[in-house]
């Protein structure tokens, strides 16, 4: 935002009030790249089997689960539940947590300072000092 004269004849500098920013392509490409790891899509293998999950254990491969449903066809889900599907409990939470950072924002944490003594005046005493007036005295 560009700083005001002291005149008030309007801006000094930057860009104009309501100017729409630039197209940044990388942007367009990292946004389509991401609705697609979030679109549902059948899980299937090159061949158009359905997808299989393995995992390396003690160098060997080893197929953990079939992406399928009871009729043998692929399962339509996104590559975000595969992966998800992958992870341990609290590492799916964990992820969960970290995608959250990017669409919600992050509250801060607020300062306080309360002062015990003035909390036993009562409101009217209070209401009387902030007028200027004095007590009455019986």
């Amino acid at each position: 935002m560009g700083r005001q004269r002291n005149d008030g004849r309007g801006r000094l500098g930057g860009r104009q009030k309501g100017t729409p920013n630039n197209n940044n392509p990388m942007k367009s490409i990292l946004r389509a790249k991401s609705e697609e790891y979030f679109a549902p899509r059948p899980q299937t293998e090159k061949d158009g089997s359905p997808r299989k999950l393995t995992a390396i254990v003690d160098g060997k491969v080893i197929e953990i689960m079939k992406l399928e449903d009871e009729n043998g066809k692929p399962l339509v889900m996104s590559d975000y539940d595969v992966d998800m599907l992958q992870l341990s409990p609290a590492d799916r939470v964990s992820a969960n947590l970290r995608i959250l950072k990017f669409h919600t924002p992050e509250m801060k944490s607020v300062d306080m300072d309360m002062n015990i003594k003035s909390a036993a005046i009562t409101i009217e005493t209070r209401l009387r000092s902030l007028c200027g007036e004095d007590e009455e005295k019986d």
